[in-house]
This record gives C-alpha cells, structure tokens and sequence, in this order.
C-alpha cells in the first residue's frame, strides 16, 4: 500500500522534460516518489494510499531550496536602521559575545519554522554572520541549531568554519565566561560537529573558509591561509561535506583557487559580485557552482553576472541571505527579485524567464550543492520533498500559465501543504508538531535577552526615514 498520494492538482515536475500535468499526481511509500503522472494513470496504481492529499486548484511542485543564509539572523532583524557598519558590528558582538546556545536553538527554531511555512525543504544555514563571526568556538552552538532544525523536520545544511585572522579571538562560551579561541580550538569544533551531526537524518553539513582579497601582498599571511584551507578542506572530504563560501567579488575566486587551491565540483560560492572574466573562467574550469542572493546588500552594492555564468555553464542557484536586517526566508519573493534585478540590468524583460527562476531554487539548487540525484524535482526514485502552492487566490487567477503564476504572483503564504521525505509537515497550513506560539515567545526571549547581553538595544529604537529619500 501507498503511504501518501497527492492528486488532482497542476504538477510541475521539475523533470528533464520539465512536464506539466494540468491533473497530475504523486505517490509515495517509504519516503520516496514511486510514481508521477496524470492523476487517472497514478491513481490507478495508487489508490489505495493510507493517506490522501486533494490538490485541485493548487500546483504540485518539488520543495524549494534555499541555497544560502545565516543561522543567528532571525534575531537580529532590522537593527540598525540600514547602517551597514554599524550592523555588522552588531552581529559580531551579539554572535561572538552575547548568545547561549539558547539563542542559537530559539532563532534556529524559528527560522525552520519560517521556511517551512515558505515551502523551503531544504535550507542552508551559516553558523553566525558572515566569514568571520561563525560561531565555531564550542559544539554546543551547532549542536543547538542542529537540534531545533532536526525538530521542525525540514532539510538543514550547516555550514560551518573558522573565522579570518588574527586569532586568537575572544569568545564568551555556553558558561557565559569569555575565552580567547585559537584556530586549532575552531578546527576541533569543526570537526566535533561534522562527526555529531553530517549525514545524520536530514542534518548535512559543509566547511567554510573566508573569502580573502588582500592576502596577496603579505606571503606569510598567504601560508597561513593555504596551511587553514588545507586543514579545512581536508578535514570536510575526510567526512564527505561539501565547501562554501560567502562574500566573493571582484578577483577572488581566482585567487581563491590559484593561491589556496579552495575551488572545487564539491563546492558552492556566495554573493560572486562584480566578477573578472578570470573568476568566471575559473568557475568553468573547476566546476563550482556559485548562489545568487539577488535581495542582498551585496547585490545592491555590486552586480552578479548570473545569465553569463549560466550561460557558460556554471550552475547558479537563488539564496535568500536571509533573514537579516531587511529581507525574508520567502523564496518566491527571491526568485521575483533574481527576475527583475536583472532585466533591469540589461533593460530588458526578457531576462531570466520564471521556468529559469525556478529551476534555480528546486534542481539547479539540487545540483549545485551535489543533492539532483536525491531531491530537485519529482521524479520516481527521489525523496519526496513536495509542496502544494494554492492557485484559487484573487492575485492567482485565472491560472492558466501555472509555472508563471507561481513565480510571478505566489508567495510563501500561498504554501498549503509540505512534506519532506515522506512526511507530512504541514497540511492546509497546518503544523501540527510545532507550537508556533512557544516558538515566537522562545524567540521575543531570546532577543530580549541578548540585547540585555549584548547591550545594544538602542539599536531597536525605530527610524522609519520619514520623509526622507536617503538616510
């Protein structure tokens, strides 16, 4: 007997032939698809499931793929009021000195719960903010975010490595007393969460270096970085995870594989702004794949070639950067963005058409982070990862272009139904394993706790920009 059958709605496969079946249907035992098709023919074969989804008037689709964003973010929204700087420097305070792994458990709770809200299956996460406040100081901080993802039930990548130098940096740890912690303690904690938690039911993990622009003019500080990479790279595939990175622009993925030899097929690169023709070239010839963050800071402050680097055949994927300071974990609102970032760039709208969006956050994500052969698409074989979009909304009708309609006019709260390997996580928007009020009230805790901790919330203190056309 069928464990799950999903019928009577617009499949949107995500295939090689990338079919759409007006009345299409997915069945499913032991976690993965065995059968995709018209409704009739599934059904058929099918029928007997022990539990029913009734589609019509929603679309079928594989669960969407977040291919980059930052555990510790969901409680940092905001502060600052658009000051960059002043941002980042909060991040790094509240990251490095200011959050129990109750913190990191409450965000990370609310962050799954977020995407799984959102339709996302599968998120990737790195442990802090940018290259060089991951909190990577003890296990338990991995341990914690680890724990809560695993609770929600969607797919979680952790990505997670050593800050940039100098070291050794100061870190308050779970007893609440700060610490001066050396690369070799960060490279004990990479490595105590990739034997606790890679490859552990829909936990993965991934290594990270920082991305670095200025080590060409210092040799010794290059040594240094190769000696880090290689420790961090080594100690990843002795597990079996994948690299990334965050934060490259202008000549660094070059440099990243020509003096750190850190490029790779295994690995996925962020932001990849303002690129050199030599940073592409390099791409193609290693076989990385890179994750476009079109709602990013990064993006506003630099261009990324995606239709070049796609039309060279470089797998590019939708990341949201979420959820700080300004944007959300909604991956139809990344991929309306990654749209329209660039047909504004070419001033012209027929750039990036929505099946390229899409692909670019269901098997094109798959692929660009080593997962097409497991999830992606729906396809006999793979892991039933799907979601349901409701199509009966009045921004959604008349839904005659399906693939159109949800790109172009869906967004997370369309999302009724989700289910990850199998099993049904939400169901008419309905979560019945998670209390989403005890999470929102663990997450206004936590947040009030840390800016007690942290002593910054004069930052929360609101400046709408009334008024004004800059700050």
């Amino acid at each position: 007997m069928t464990d799950l059958l999903i019928r009577g709605g617009v499949l949107i496969t995500m295939d090689t032939t990338r079919r759409v079946i007006d009345d299409g249907a997915v069945a499913i035992k032991d976690g993965r698809i065995v059968a995709v098709g018209p409704t009739a023919e599934v059904v058929a074969a099918h029928g007997n499931a022990t539990t029913v989804i009734e589609a019509k008037g929603r679309a079928i689709l594989p669960g969407l793929i977040d291919g980059h964003a930052h555990a510790g973010h969901g409680l940092v929204k905001t502060m600052g009021n658009n000051d960059g700087a002043a941002w980042s420097e909060a991040c790094r305070i509240i990251y490095t000195l200011a959050s129990p792994p109750s913190f990191w458990k409450a965000e990370a709770m609310l962050a799954a719960h977020e995407r799984l809200r959102f339709g996302v299956t599968t998120g990737v996460s790195l442990l802090g903010g940018g290259d060089s406040i991951g909190r990577v100081d003890d296990p338990a901080f991995a341990d914690a975010h680890a724990t809560a993802t695993e609770a929600v039930g969607i797919r979680s990548i952790l990505v997670v490595g050593p800050t940039r130098p100098p070291f050794p940096r100061p870190y308050v740890g779970p007893d609440g007393v700060e610490r001066p912690v050396s690369f070799e303690q960060q490279l004990e904690t990479i490595t105590a969460a990739l034997e606790a938690w890679h490859n552990r039911g829909r936990v993965k993990l991934a290594t990270l270096m920082p991305v670095y622009r200025e080590a060409k003019h210092d040799p010794a500080k290059v040594r240094e970085i190769e000696r880090q990479g290689r420790l961090v790279r080594d100690i990843g595939k002795k597990h079996g995870a994948w690299f990334h990175q965050d934060g490259h622009r202008q000549g660094s993925i070059e440099m990243a594989d020509r003096m750190f030899g850190l490029m790779g097929p295994d690995s996925w690169h962020s932001h990849c702004t303002d690129l050199t023709d030599a940073d592409i070239e390099t791409l193609v010839r290693t076989g990385a794949s890179v994750v476009h963050n079109p709602s990013a800071i990064a993006a506003v402050r630099g261009y990324c070639p995606a239709p070049r680097m796609m039309q060279d055949g470089v797998t590019v994927m939708i990341g949201s950067d979420a959820t700080a300071p300004d944007r959300s974990g909604d991956m139809f609102r990344h991929m309306f963005q990654c749209i329209r970032y660039h047909q504004r760039h070419f001033r012209d709208e027929t750039m990036i058409p929505p099946g390229k969006a899409l692909e670019m956050v269901t098997i094109d994500a798959a692929k660009g982070m080593g997962l097409d052969a497991e999830i992606g698409s729906l396809e006999v074989g793979k892991k039933a990862d799907v979601i349901t979009v409701d199509l009966t909304g009045p921004h959604m009708v008349p839904a005659n272009m399906p693939v159109a309609r949800v790109v172009y006019f869906a967004n997370g709260h369309d999302v009724m139904d989700v289910v990850v390997d199998g099993q049904v996580l939400m169901r008419d928007r309905v979560t019945p394993h998670l209390d989403a009020t005890e999470i929102a009230t663990a997450a206004w805790r936590e947040a009030d706790a840390m800016l007690e901790r942290s002593g910054l919330r004069h930052m929360t203190v609101e400046d709408p920009g009334w008024g004004k056309v800059k700050r």
